[in-house]
């Protein structure tokens, strides 16, 4: 296979500037000034050789022994550089290098620290370097002209690298798949069978017996597969499952590289001999690989990159043709009536580039073509890009942007039937080797336990409050955690599972017991969670109540700093003590959380709940009262089901009774928050009535609070059937006012099992009669 190694040049592309830049400075002083001794002749032949791991180990311990000597520190970073990975740990080498140079500076060194920013993602200090080392270049010379072109690409793909920093993806969620897949070695062009359960790949490792290819001294290209596992991803080597997967022997003495499956998983595309092939699966095995027509073959320089579309009928590849734009480039293909493949067509400008363009996959729909480009708007190397169909033509190319990509090569983009999770292949800094696979997700991997740290105070006078907490998972009722809050400050701890519904009891001295509703935010990595909990006692119409109020600030302070200007905590408790380490961290939450609109930032929830406050004797006395309810209802419905129906005569039973005949029943009827907009929008419009949110807003309350009257109505209708009087009961009806948990998750979308325990009707008993 002749052109896929320009995939990984970009290590090579700085070494053969080596002699470039050199034959073009003056400053090149340095070679003669070095004390060449055993261990420097060492280290600059396992550099040249481009055995850098060894390098490594001999310029650190010149390093160490001279630590200000600008040569030894200048080449110790070239043998990081030019490594495969972890080429960022040439960065203090350079610094060192460039900090002891003499006057007569090693201007290479401002290009490597500006290709060793780069790698790093630090693009604002690479363009510094590369601005310096333009100065050096002799711009009147052939190879000063072309080093300055390079010099001019390099500060290009920075300026990008800033621009799709600040605008980098929070929500997505890339894994490096692990080191029981990924080698030191190349892994690369991931391929996903249709189980989902399994991946194609190709890799360059070393194994006994195999050989090298003669062009660059590496191990020719085999397929590999690998198995999700509950420990995550691992080689498949079972030779009878493989051949689920693979055609026999599919692997040659030379090259061979996994390239697609049709989308029925039937079809398989490999690459050989220059050459794409295919082989299809029936009757339980693999046929014998065939290759494709030679309009798709005609290139001297095929790459092993294709994607088909879903019917089969179109098929996307690269090649470099002497009709292309430059480089290489992706071309399509009809398959006609006789089931032949057509002369193939370059694809558009917007696509292709006078750089290189590879790795093509076209989604199922057909609608979306996700590419590599060394062109567009890379931030260096390849980077993954996509063209949506719009009208018969592909639409300008759209990078991915950060993290998908990196300043070193992302390539072989393919996702999943979700559309939300995939791999692709990168040789970013972090990786285990010159290549790895890495998986991707728009949904990240929870965290096992998180930590609720928070304080519990009197609004009033604004005092600790000593209470017990007692958190219930809503969907396990097994699940419970208590912990009783600091009399001298209010502090409490509780631990809990990410991205649950819980119940939170709180039982203050002096108040009565209270609940509240909670979600946990969704975790993917640890940050303590912070509550603020406030009771306050109110006087209204002749009654004595009591409000808890919750300041849940769910939010990781790495990412979204507090101000810790305690005079911006407006009305915060006076809890610090001696012993309170975390003082200024608290009012760094609370004054935050002041900031927050609870409407439109899902970092932040404001809770609040009023409940009658209860002297000890009539708690005592409510005790005694048998306790019913809630009955639940279906999704917009007020028809009772059979479980509400058996609760339902246990309530008729009890009103009957001695104990009970003296009592009113209260009936209140509730409902869930859920917002279905589109169909406000198509009832405003049958009704002929101008849609606006505000008013579709209103319209879905009003709704709810009509729904949970009907609701409360059917209890007292039944409850009549059963021989119950009107005055013994009551109804009451708030609609989506008095939710007992959270109608949403904290990013806005519905929360499915919440809205479930909304959708009620509670009951409570009282002594006198209504008028």
């Amino acid at each position: 296979m002749k052109n896929i190694f320009n995939l990984f040049t970009k290590s090579l592309y700085l070494k053969t500037f080596c002699f470039l830049i050199t034959t073009i400075f003056i400053f090149t002083s340095f070679a003669q000034e070095v004390n060449k001794n055993k261990t420097l002749r060492q280290a600059r032949k396992a550099l040249y050789k481009e055995k850098y791991t060894e390098a490594q180990l001999l310029y650190n311990k010149l390093v160490n022994a001279e630590p200000t000597n600008d040569v030894y520190n200048f080449e110790a970073g070239l043998s990081y550089l030019f490594s495969t990975f972890q080429q960022n740990k040439s960065i203090p080498f350079f610094e060192a290098a460039l900090q002891h140079s003499s006057t007569d500076t090693i201007t290479e060194l401002y290009y490597y620290l500006g290709k060793a920013y780069q790698l790093n993602s630090e693009f604002e200090k690479a363009n510094q370097s590369f601005e310096k080392f333009d100065k050096f270049i002799d711009h009147q010379t052939k190879s000063g002209k072309i080093l300055k072109s390079d010099v001019l690409k390099e500060i290009n793909y920075n300026t990008n690298g800033v621009k799709y920093l600040s605008e980098k993806v929070n929500n997505i969620f890339i894994e490096n798949i692990g080191t029981q897949v990924n080698s030191i070695d190349r892994e690369y062009a991931p391929v996903i069978h249709q189980s989902g359960e399994v991946i194609l790949f190709t890799s360059r490792r070393k194994y006994k017996g195999n050989k090298l290819d003669k062009g660059d001294l590496m191990p020719y290209e085999d397929i590999y597969a690998a198995k999700k596992t509950e420990k995550g991803w691992a080689l498949l080597t079972d030779k009878a499952e493989l051949k689920k997967y693979l055609p026999e022997n599919v692997n040659t003495k030379k090259h061979d590289a996994s390239i697609t499956y049709s989308s029925d998983g039937n079809t398989i595309y490999t690459y050989k001999k220059d050459a794409i092939w295919q082989s299809s699966f029936d009757n339980g095995s693999w046929g014998l690989l065939k290759k494709l027509d030679e309009t798709v073959n005609a290139s001297k320089f095929n790459v092993p990159s294709v994607t088909i579309s879903a019917d089969g009928n179109s098929l996307f590849f690269v090649a470099t043709r002497k009709d292309g734009i430059g480089g290489k480039d992706i071309y399509k293909s009809i398959k006609n009536s006789n089931g032949k493949w057509d002369t193939p067509i370059l694809l558009s400008s917007n696509i292709n580039t006078k750089d290189d363009e590879d790795a093509p996959y076209l989604t199922t729909d057909g609608n979306t073509l996700y590419f590599s480009s060394t062109g567009h708007s890379s931030i260096g190397g390849y980077d993954i890009f996509k063209s949506e169909l719009i009208n018969g033509e592909w639409s300008p190319a759209q990078s991915l942007g950060i993290p998908f990509n990196s300043p070193a090569d992302d390539i072989f983009y393919v996702v999943d039937k979700t559309n939300k999770n995939g791999f692709f292949s990168s040789s970013r800094v972090e990786g285990n080797g010159a290549f790895d696979l890495y998986s991707f997700s728009s949904e990240c991997k929870n965290l096992d336990n998180t930590e609720i740290r928070g304080i519990v105070y009197d609004n009033l006078n604004k005092k600790p409050l000593k209470s017990n907490l007692i958190l219930t998972n809503n969907n396990a009722d097994t699940d419970v955690i208590s912990t009783t809050s600091l009399p001298s400050n209010g502090k409490f701890l509780l631990v809990a599972k990410p991205e649950n519904s819980y119940m939170l009891t709180i039982e203050a001295d002096g108040f009565s017991t209270q609940q509240i509703g909670i979600i946990t935010p969704k975790q993917c990595e640890y940050y303590q969670l912070f509550s603020e909990i406030s009771l306050e006692k109110i006087s209204l119409n002749n009654k004595d109540y009591q409000v808890a109020t919750l300041r849940n600030s769910f939010f990781n302070r790495a990412e979204l700093e507090a101000t810790s200007n305690i005079d911006t905590a407006v009305n915060v408790p006076d809890f610090k003590d001696e012993t309170d380490n975390y003082y200024h961290d608290d009012i760094s939450f609370m004054a935050k959380s002041r900031s927050f609109n609870p409407e439109n930032n899902p970092n932040f929830t404001l809770i609040k709940d009023t409940i009658e406050f209860k002297s000890a004797d009539v708690i005592a006395a409510d005790n005694k009262k048998p306790q019913f309810g809630p009955i639940y209802f279906d999704f917009d419905k007020s028809a009772l089901t059979k479980e509400a129906r058996i609760e339902l005569d246990k309530i008729a039973t009890y009103l009957k009774s001695e104990e009970g005949k003296n009592l009113v029943l209260d009936i209140t009827g509730h409902t869930d928050g859920k917002r279905d907009m589109e169909l406000n929008k198509k009832i405003f419009a049958k009704k002929r009535i101008e849609f606006t949110p505000e008013a579709s807003e209103q319209r879905s309350k009003n709704y709810n609070k009509e729904l949970s009257k009907n609701r409360a109505i059917s209890v007292v209708k039944y409850l009549k059937q059963k021989g119950i009087k009107d005055s013994q009961t009551a109804i009451n009806y708030v609609g989506e006012d008095e939710p007992v948990v959270p109608n949403i998750n904290n990013d806005g979308s519905n929360n499915l099992e919440n809205q479930k325990l909304n959708r009620r009707v509670e009951f409570k008993f009282n002594e006198q009669k209504p008028l």
